[in-house]
């Protein structure tokens, strides 16, 4: 029998998420839920074999979502959507509720953590850490032992060198070289990247 899941979103990106559950074959979309009001009315339809993935390219949302549902829908657990054409290696560790799109490879050693978004055609090197909520646009290149903090956003096509540190809560512009380690809080972009202004929190990126 299927595991039930639900999709927290009703955007273009939920799209492409439903799509790659789809190719699974091992989930049953129940819902499509877009407003904290849809997610309070679904409680009692929540049981043992329900699962739930956030599909909102926003990762500050994401981990707004998150801590909703975990309020009003506690008996859900995550799922982790990886698509049939990624490539992950033998000694990758990815968290509950994260997402990887097709194209993408992820190398031996890696970690990614809990609901994070790694987006199509991403190529994540050995030994990266990309803590929770942080996540790829698509065609995203990182070196080998690259840390990529909470929240944190790699743009469309940008490029991390090895053994680059980029802080929480910032965003690495599309097709920006990155090859100098980078502040949290902060906006890089260009090649070579540099800090292009601060960054509050809550700022949308996409």
């Amino acid at each position: 029998m299927k595991k039930k899941i639900i999709i927290f979103g009703n955007g273009d990106h939920s799209k492409v998420v439903a799509s790659e559950i789809n190719k699974l074959n091992k989930y049953k979309i129940i819902a499509k839920l877009k407003n904290n009001k849809e997610i309070i009315n679904f409680k009692k339809k929540v049981d043992k074999n329900t699962y739930g993935i956030v599909a909102i390219g926003s990762n500050f949302l994401r981990e707004k979502i998150v801590k909703f549902v975990k309020n009003y829908l506690n008996n859900l657990k995550w799922a982790k959507v990886i698509s049939k054409d990624a490539t992950i290696a033998k000694k990758v560790k990815i968290g509950e509720g994260s997402i990887v799109i097709a194209g993408s490879i992820i190398n031996t050693g890696s970690i990614i953590g809990k609901h994070c978004s790694i987006n199509t055609g991403s190529v994540i090197e050995h030994d990266n850490y990309f803590e929770d909520f942080s996540g790829t646009g698509p065609r995203t290149v990182t070196g080998g032992n690259v840390k990529v903090g909470k929240r944190s956003y790699l743009g469309i096509g940008c490029v991390i060198k090895n053994k680059i540190k980029i802080g929480s809560d910032s965003v690495i512009g599309g097709k920006s070289f990155v090859n100098k380690d980078c502040n949290s809080n902060s906006i890089f972009f260009g090649v070579p990247a540099k800090k292009i202004t601060k960054r509050k929190k809550n700022e949308s990126y996409l």
